[in-house]
Formats: structure tokens, sequence, C-alpha cells
């Protein structure tokens, strides 16, 4: 709370999280590849929260051991934490393992 003109006043901060969530896939057939990446384009689009937004959907994390990740953002992060267990239970067929980094956006005028 900060006094403005003698008066208190709230300040609203908002924040954007991300999320970056690697990923390794099982190994699978061709035929479980294809159903995996039709369930993918179904999810992604259909079950996917509208306030938890996929920035980026990288196919390679190469340097790593990992298959690729997912760069997630929002302004409220229970959103990400309320629908992961979903995410997990529907993909944990063909999706090994993840790692999930969480991270605060900065502004430019923070970098100083």
């Amino acid at each position: 709370m900060f006094l403005i003109g003698g008066h208190p006043s709230f300040i609203v901060v908002w924040m954007t999280y991300a999320f970056i969530v690697f990923y390794r896939f099982q190994m699978m057939t061709p035929e479980q590849a294809g159903k995996a990446r039709e369930f993918w384009d179904e999810f992604s689009k259909g079950s996917w929260p509208e306030h938890l937004k996929i920035i980026g959907d990288y196919k390679y994390a190469w340097g790593s051991d990992w298959s690729g990740f997912l760069l997630l953002e929002t302004e409220d992060p229970q959103t990400f934490f309320e629908f992961w267990p979903i995410f997990r239970d529907k993909t944990r067929w063909y999706i090994d393992n993840t790692r999930t980094i969480i991270a605060v956006k900065r502004e430019a005028k923070d970098w100083m």
C-alpha cells in the first residue's frame, strides 16, 4: 500500500510467468507416433486453457537429452498448476519424462 495525496492507494502489478517444459518421448512405432501427433494437434487446440498461452513448441533441444520443449506464458500461474496434472495424465502414454523451469518475465526497465 502506498500513500498518494495523503490517501492509501494500492498498486496492482501484473507479472507474466514463463514455464519452459522439457519433454522426452518414449520409444514409439510409426503408428504410435502418428497417434501421438494427432492427439497433440487436437489436445493443444481443444483442451488447452485459454489463459495459458503456448509461445513456442520446439521440436529439438540440442545439447540436451530432451526431445523438445514448450514455452508457455500466463499471468496466473495457478492456471498452469491446475492444468499440469491433467496434461501429464493425458500425455503419459507417449511422453516418458518432463522437467519444468519457471520464471517471471522481466521488463526492459528492470535490466539495470
